[in-house]
């Protein structure tokens, strides 16, 4: 799936995620919540985020073509739940002090603040590749929130009898949408998958044209360990998954430093053993320590073909 189609199907996550949280929502504020505003606020709030994290989690790792593992999706949903009721509890003195006076604010800074929290949980899972990663997924939820709850306020007013269903929507997708975009506006480069001697690396990826966004700071592991064989409560240990019975569980490792990105051996295969056995070729040429790469260099990683690209190329 190419970075586009991602951040397309993630806005759909999130448009249904907001959906979804209003209803429940709307039930609870009907029954339990009925005379608490407050409380309903921070009900929607956390609601919005569980929603978020499990969606979020589970459809990007199935987009990945990982495995779908449970317990990543369950902390994805609970840190989500925790980054709402943050936002939630900040909601209410904003709601309070400004609310009356000056709604449209109140309610911008309100979902500011609540994407940016989510969007800051959501985007642990790339700790350990870059740490900027995760201000930028802060960022990209705080810009989202920003123009959901605008119009939130502003679609809001002129039709009164969709005002919420349609506001939980926007500021789902709003969340979503910037959140996948702020690594994509921020790449250096891009790895694009050209094709695969292994059928299911090439089913998985073959028609859909599958990229991974790269920049400078990123460490990032390549190889064919499943999720559920990872050792992380929540972050990805292999950033670029390649269902490649010719790939290692961790095959290389590509990073950027000083601006300009290399691509050297992991070392569990850096021995003889692992260079006779596990392919790893820059412009047709073996590497053996580390190479740098150029725009437009073919890599050759077990049976599979990609494409290192800068960022105007990809």
């Amino acid at each position: 799936m190419s970075l586009y189609q991602t951040l397309y199907y993630m806005s759909l996550a999130g448009g249904f995620a907001g959906l979804l949280s209003w209803g429940l929502t709307a039930l609870l504020s009907a029954t339990v919540l009925s005379d608490r505003p407050a409380l309903a606020d921070l009900t929607a709030a956390a609601l919005l985020g569980l929603i978020i994290g499990l969606l979020t989690v589970a459809f990007s790792d199935k987009w990945s073509g990982n495995r779908v593992v449970g317990r990543y999706v369950l902390v994805g949903g609970l840190i989500g739940l925790a980054a709402g009721l943050l936002g939630g509890l900040a909601m209410i003195p904003i709601t309070e002090n400004l609310g009356n006076q000056f709604p449209f604010l109140a309610r911008l800074l309100s979902w500011m603040l609540v994407g940016s929290l989510i969007g800051l949980g959501l985007g642990l899972r790339w700790v350990m590749a870059n740490k900027m990663r995760v201000v930028h997924a802060c960022l990209g939820g705080l810009v989202g929130g920003a123009i959901g709850g605008s119009l939130f306020h502003v679609l809001g007013s002129r039709i009164p009898d969709l005002t919420q269903a349609l506001g939980f929507v926007l500021v789902g997708v709003g969340i979503c949408f910037g959140v996948t975009l702020a690594p994509i506006l921020l790449r250096d480069g891009v790895l694009k998958f050209v094709s695969s001697g292994d059928a299911r690396a090439q089913a998985k990826f073959g028609r859909s044209g599958k990229e991974w966004e790269i920049r400078q700071g990123d460490t990032l592991l390549i190889g064919s360990q499943s999720l559920d064989l990872n050792k992380t409560a929540f972050a990805v240990g292999v950033q670029v998954f390649i269902p490649d019975a010719a790939i290692a569980p961790r095959h290389a490792i590509l990073f950027g430093k000083e601006g300009r990105f290399y691509i050297a051996r992991h070392p569990d295969i850096n021995n003889p053993q692992g260079l006779a056995r596990y392919v790893l070729r820059v412009r047709g040429r073996t590497v053996t320590t580390s190479q740098e790469l150029r725009a437009g260099d073919d890599i050759l990683v077990g049976r599979t073909a990609i494409k290192f690209m800068t960022r105007k190329e990809g």
